[in-house]
């Protein structure tokens, strides 16, 4: 695996990889406010890393998802390195699905496959889920369980 990418001092730092181009994130020389940071892009990674799990095991249940949301709040430490402190994912799906199903699926992946949430979890983040189903709270910033297969 390997990405790179260049700064362009008025947009900021970009990327081109494999016919895909992106501005990354904002920097100190650019002060464009309207990119993502890296800590911002790294709550991202953990959301999509973790979704793509989520989707991926109720779709092997054969369950049907009618939507699916993450909203993923982080809260940096004061001191520097301002590394993340706390991490909370909230997933938020709407069909008929188990709701014990999906938190299994959710602990699996938060335990076991997101690779990007575990190595936040192992620099020390206070890693924590919350989830609703068809509009009803079924956990509320619940640290992931280990779930054995």
């Amino acid at each position: 695996m390997e990405v790179s990418f260049k700064l362009n001092e008025d947009e900021g730092f970009q990327t081109t990889s494999e016919n895909k181009d992106a501005v990354l994130f904002k920097n100190s020389i650019s002060g464009k406010e309207n990119h993502f940071s890296p800590t911002e892009m790294l709550l991202l990674s953990m959301g999509t890393c973790s979704s793509d799990d989520v989707v991926s095991i109720l779709k092997k249940m054969r369950l049907n998802i009618e939507s699916y949301d993450v909203t993923v709040y982080g809260e940096r430490r004061e001191e520097h390195p301002k590394t993340l402190k706390f991490v909370n994912i909230t997933y938020i799906i709407n069909g008929r699905i188990d709701p014990a199903k999906i938190k299994r699926a959710i602990n699996l992946s938060l335990t076991k496959y997101c690779s990007v949430s575990i190595i936040v979890k192992n620099g020390g983040a206070d890693l924590r889920y919350s989830l609703i189903v068809n509009g009803e709270k079924i956990e509320e910033k619940k640290i992931p369980e280990v779930v054995d297969e």
